[in-house]
């Protein structure tokens, strides 16, 4: 008897600690009555441009089913089709979970359950609406063409308060959440707002406690670079073909020269073509006495990077991989935005970073006097 409450006991522990891993796939499960038979539904990420597609699946019975895997958690958000015409949505919390979705009819919020996470995104989300509709309502009256002096004063006042209360509350939860994944999904889409002191106490906690997370491992590697990319650290060498095809390495380039201005641009990039005028003209001052350009192209397609080059008289070194933000020169640079620059020396080691207008100006006057 002893021994088989014994074999019991270890069966039930052993289920315990099954239950407890983590599912590495998803199984997301929706009912919709607004469409009809082999409708379709959309699980859509959510970008800065709007709502980028994802997955699609037919409506079935008047059930869908979505599976797959995930890094971590995200915000999702499922779109119901009837034809052509969208008739119903939800936004959930995409995890390694069974997660089941009734989604809304009229306007009846979406009832999700199966996803723990999406449970206590709920409860930030109905707490930080406090702020957020506060400081809404704030820019409203900012942005009105009739709102007197002394009511914008105060409207900028209220909204600037409530701003940094949001961003204080997002830190604080991130922060006492943690090891929780709705801490690491969180952190993605607040990150940016987060003071100094939030961030470096959020990922202290993180690397400790869940240094695995997707959202902590990006960062972390951003940082990394950003730290290998200071002033003062040699430059990482890179080698892109220029416009006949032919490999060029930058290391070849400011091994020769004084100093080297590594240039990020696009031709579709406005800013960079008004700063081209100012780095054609320092090109020309200093190029005979030791100054190169070593000019990376963020072009997707050859003959708009061509013609831009020809159009603006760009004299020195152009490369590209042609693939755009997915360029080799992005991820290793840790490059976010352009224009963006950098300067190094003979030896390759950074003197300054992204210098424009009259910066560039006087930096590259007070090296080659």
């Amino acid at each position: 008897m002893k021994k088989n409450l014994l074999l019991l006991a270890v069966l039930l522990l052993t289920i315990g600690c099954e239950a407890q891993k983590k599912s590495k796939e998803y199984s997301l499960t929706g009912t919709c009555t607004l469409s009809n038979e082999n409708d379709k539904v959309y699980l859509c990420r959510i970008a800065s441009s709007g709502l980028d597609i994802a997955d699609s699946t037919v409506v079935q019975n008047g059930t869908f089913v979505f599976k797959g895997s995930i890094d971590g958690a995200d915000l999702r958000v499922l779109v119901a089709f009837k034809g052509t015409s969208p008739v119903s949505q939800a936004l959930i919390v995409l995890e390694n979970a069974n997660i089941q979705v009734n989604m809304p009819v009229g306007n009846t919020s979406p009832v999700v359950s199966g996803s723990p996470t999406y449970d206590l995104y709920l409860k930030f989300s109905e707490e930080m609406d406090v702020y957020t509709t506060k400081a809404q309502q704030a820019w409203a009256k900012l942005s009105d063409s009739d709102t007197q002096i002394d009511e914008k004063m105060m409207a900028k006042d209220t909204f600037d308060v409530y701003n940094a209360k949001k961003n204080a509350f997002a830190g604080e939860f991130i922060y006492n959440n943690i090891p929780n994944i709705v801490s690491d999904m969180l952190l993605k889409y607040y990150y940016s707002e987060l003071s100094d002191i939030d961030k470096g106490r959020i990922l202290t906690k993180m690397k400790k406690e869940m240094p695995d997370a997707p959202t902590y491992m990006a960062i972390a590697e951003e940082m990394r670079i950003e730290a290998e990319m200071a002033i003062g650290k040699q430059i990482k060498d890179i080698t892109l073909n220029d416009m006949d095809g032919k490999p060029v390495k930058l290391s070849d380039v400011y091994s020769k020269n004084k100093y080297t201005l590594i240039d990020f641009w696009a031709s579709w990039c406005r800013p960079c073509l008004m700063e081209m005028p100012n780095v054609i003209h320092q090109y020309a001052l200093y190029h005979d006495k030791g100054f190169e350009i070593y000019g990376i192209s963020f072009d997707n397609a050859k003959a708009n990077w061509q013609a831009c080059v020809q159009r603006y008289y760009m004299a020195w070194i152009q490369v590209s991989d042609l693939k755009g933000w997915q360029s080799l020169a992005a991820k290793q640079y840790n490059i976010k935005g352009i224009p963006a620059m950098l300067l190094v020396d003979q030896k390759g080691v950074i003197v300054a970073k992204d210098l424009r207008g009259e910066e560039l100006a006087t930096k590259l006057e007070s090296l080659f006097k």
